[in-house]
């Protein structure tokens, strides 16, 4: 009985290791050699647990939208896992939602000439400005939730977090 112990350990182990390393030599000999002392019948069973185990339990979810129209179609804003205001030449929005924290991290491009009007906006929405380096940092609450939105200032890009107040 002590080699079926063995490998729950090492599944156990590949489990906790992630995707992120399933891939290295070390797993995936670890994986194989606890293989040989699975009987033949149980060894698809298992592999087929464990792919589903290390694919199925992911709780970030990753959305990208071309252009502020592209995320205004799809019902992005209203889900609220957008900042509350974006500027109108906003493109290339990643959103990545962490569904277990309800937490998000984000970022998107914009033409630079429109941030006078941007930090205009979000001031008048209550942001709160702080500057850190070359760059302006807004911390805006709505509907329960903190914005963090980063502007550097010599460049159209943008990152933001989101958590709950």
């Amino acid at each position: 009985m002590r080699p079926a112990i063995g490998v729950w350990e090492k599944v156990l182990f590949v489990l906790r290791q992630g995707l992120d390393d399933f891939g290295s030599p070390e797993v995936i000999r670890l994986w194989l050699s606890g293989l040989n002392h699975v009987p033949r019948n149980m060894r698809s069973i298992l592999t087929i647990v464990i792919v589903l185990a290390l694919t199925g339990c992911s709780d970030e979810v990753t959305t990208r939208f071309p252009h502020l129209s592209d995320a205004k179609a799809q019902g992005a804003l209203e889900r609220g896992w957008l900042p509350p205001l974006l500027p109108a030449s906003a493109r290339a929005i990643v959103e990545r939602n962490h569904l277990d924290s309800n937490t998000g991290t984000g970022s998107f491009a914009y033409d630079l000439p429109e941030r006078p009007t941007y930090l205009e906006g979000l001031s008048r929405a209550g942001a709160v400005t702080r500057v850190e380096g070359d760059s302006d940092i807004l911390t805006v609450t709505t509907h329960g939730s903190q914005w963090e939105i980063r502007l550097p200032r010599t460049s159209g890009s943008a990152e933001w977090s989101i958590r709950p107040r």
